[in-house]
């Protein structure tokens, strides 16, 4: 019994020394290509940072603007010239317009000369042109939509109606815009006439008043500028009833 016993455990010892070789190879074969944490491995799920990122961007600091002064990116807008403003509330303007025109006379009496272009003093209506003038107008923007104007009018070629004079009217009135937040603005004016003439016949009152309405459009390519064409008509029934309709074209500077 103890023999056997003896037997079998010298069996299972030489088994051990049999497999042991085979199998321990295996094994560290296994154990040298098993997958291990690389540091690219690491650097692909925890991405790197550099010191300017890690740390919070500062903003970035904006230049100051002092108090009357426009930004850099800005114009000045107390500065002549810039963009063209939306109304002319508050600025004074000066403006020259030349300009001549067609007119028409009733007489209130027969036979009285009144400068007709045939030559025919006693024709009952006379037809002739508006003497060549040159116009000076002073305004003032009182509101967004309303300027006050004056207009004084020199007669640069003597007037038909009186041989050796020349043409002096005085125009106050108000200025309607029609338009407005764009650089081409229309307009209508509504404006009392006075017409001195220095007539040398006593038949005729040296002065005619009348009323004078202007329609037209500026435009404005800058703050301080514009350019401008207009038709005018003016009634006048003081000395004799006449219409007289006039084309100009000018130019306006404004302040501020």
């Amino acid at each position: 019994m103890t023999a056997m016993r003896s037997k079998s455990c010298l069996v299972v010892a030489m088994s051990m020394l049999v497999l042991y070789p085979a199998v321990a190879p295996s094994r560290a074969f296994a154990q040298e290509n098993e997958p291990t944490a690389t540091p690219q491995a690491t650097s692909d799920s925890a991405p790197e940072t550099t010191p300017d990122e890690a740390t919070p961007r500062r903003k970035r600091a904006r230049p100051t603007v002092e108090a009357g002064k426009a930004s850099p990116d800005e114009p000045d807008a107390n500065r002549f010239g810039g963009p063209a403003k939306d109304n002319h509330r508050l600025q004074t303007g000066l403006a020259i317009t030349p300009g001549t025109g067609y007119r028409l006379i009733a007489p209130y009496k027969e036979n009285q000369a009144c400068g007709d272009r045939s030559g025919q003093p006693e024709k009952r209506v006379c037809s002739s042109f508006v003497p060549f003038y040159t116009e000076f107008q002073l305004s003032f923007g009182v509101s967004s939509r309303l300027d006050f104007l004056m207009d004084l009018r020199f007669g640069i070629q003597t007037d038909p109606t009186q041989a050796g004079r020349r043409q002096f009217v005085f125009a106050p009135g108000l200025r309607f815009w029609l338009d407005q937040e764009v650089a081409t603005k229309f307009y209508s004016t509504l404006q009392f006439a006075y017409d001195y003439m220095n007539f040398v016949d006593a038949n005729y009152a040296k002065s005619d008043y009348g009323v004078r309405n202007v329609n037209g459009f500026m435009y404005d390519p800058i703050r301080n500028v514009g350019f401008f064409i207009q038709v005018g008509e003016t009634i006048g029934f003081y000395r004799w009833f006449r219409i007289d309709i006039d084309l100009g074209l000018g130019v306006q500077v404004r302040f501020p």
